[in-house]
């Protein structure tokens, strides 16, 4: 099964997860498919705004920790935190404008991609978490960094230091979050935001994101976040951590 499912509607590009038995965690297969989709719209001019969703329970709930756990070692897992930090990186400079469409929960990883996104806008439900520092590791895939950019120190650490799962209308009132939209008619609000930021030629559209990317020009972030993270893996802590997390899975199915 694909791990993505893609749409054209109107000048806007759909990227929906497609995972809903791993709750739309991100393992080898839809790090492929997500390289290859970014690639393919990059260039094709007919896409002007690229959208990122899940499911009504899911946007995406982080790395597929039953599938990179295969992989014990600093050494072994970082190729693969890099790689997924330089696909991130790809969303970020994109060229045209990105959307992460959020309902339901968005964890670890998933607020990662969020924050790569040039929007956020979720559904009045939609619930975040950036939970990596509850596994015993820290943000690898550049998402921290970028959370520190775009909102104020304090907010951003306290996000990440205590992994709290929080509303997105306490985000839309720090910013974060552009803009909430109901339940009901979330999919086609969505759409409707996204024809919106499209209207003028992509030529404008691609000269306005490369100013934007302009204005501050990141450091190697990805990479010093793949190293972190890599590092803490093998530790004990999140070793007995994961543990935790599939006992506690294991007793609600």
């Amino acid at each position: 099964m694909k791990t993505l499912l893609t749409e054209e509607k109107n000048g806007v590009g759909w990227v929906f997860f497609n995972r809903p038995e791993r709750r739309n965690a991100v393992n080898f297969q839809m790090m492929e498919e997500m390289e290859t989709t970014i690639n393919r719209w990059q260039e094709e001019s007919s896409i002007k705004v690229l959208v990122f969703t899940g499911d009504e329970q899911t946007f995406v709930s982080g790395g597929d920790l039953a599938e990179f756990h295969q992989l014990r070692t600093e050494q072994e897992i970082y190729p693969v935190m890099f790689r997924m930090g330089q696909l991130l990186k790809s969303i970020r400079h994109f060229g045209k404008p990105t959307v992460a469409a959020v309902r339901g929960i968005a964890l670890g990883g998933g607020c990662e991609l969020a924050a790569s996104c040039d929007f956020r806008v979720a559904s009045e439900r939609a619930r975040f978490g950036f939970i990596q520092s509850r596994l015993g590791i820290t943000t690898g895939w550049g998402g921290g960094s970028r959370l520190l950019e775009q909102l104020p120190r304090s907010k951003a650490l306290y996000l990440l230091l205590s992994g709290e799962h929080v509303d997105a209308d306490q985000l839309f009132q720090w910013g974060w979050i552009y803009q909430l939209f109901s339940e009901a008619h979330f999919l086609d609000s969505v759409q409707s935001f996204a024809e919106s930021i499209s209207q003028a030629p992509v030529e404008v559209l691609k000269a306005y994101m490369d100013i934007a990317d302009h204005r501050k020009k990141e450091e190697s972030n990805e990479a010093l976040e793949a190293r972190h993270c890599a590092q803490l893996w093998e530790t004990e802590e999140h070793r007995r951590a994961v543990n935790e997390f599939f006992s506690r899975s294991s007793k609600t199915k």
